[in-house]
């Protein structure tokens, strides 16, 4: 048995906007940056392609601590309808690794976003619990950086 997480988020943008927005090189660390306290966006690599990797690597500023080490491997992308990664993360606090398959899709709804995160392939409902805590701070961060691209005529 495996477990799976679904999160919706509706933003005041069009799907083109919020796709770019998460896979800009120049969001990273908007999107990363201020999440935890104290931690930030320690080195980032995207190749936007099919079989390509997405590395982050994201910890303590101060550099004490095992920082997060996150790689995926692109595997489906429609801009701006859907992309879909497989996912590995090594959990710095946990000191081992988790796996799981992560889809977005991007709904276009009367000149908004509804954006649907499925994450699935969790072994324990614990390590799904744990990152359904982490994913809204993402969204939430994901939520500014658009809202900043949309300028003053957006609500974000």
């Amino acid at each position: 048995m495996t477990y799976e997480l679904k999160i919706e988020r509706l933003f005041d943008a069009p799907p083109e906007l919020v796709f770019d927005t998460l896979v800009d090189p120049d969001a990273q660390e908007e999107l990363y940056n201020g999440q935890i306290p104290g931690w930030g966006l320690v080195k980032f690599e995207m190749d936007l392609r099919v079989g390509g990797t997405w590395d982050i690597l994201f910890g303590p500023e101060d550099g004490k601590g095992e920082p997060d080490r996150l790689h995926s491997i692109f595997t489906e992308i429609d801009r701006p309808r859907r992309l879909a990664y497989d996912f590995s993360m090594y959990v710095g606090e946990w000191g081992r690794t988790v796996d799981s398959t992560v889809t977005y899709t991007f709904e276009e709804r009367d000149g908004k976003t509804l954006l649907t995160i499925v994450q699935s392939g969790f072994a324990t409902e614990a390590d799904r619990d744990a990152y359904l805590d982490g994913v809204p701070g993402f969204l939430d961060s994901l939520q500014r950086a658009v809202a900043n691209r949309v300028g003053p005529q957006g609500s974000g």
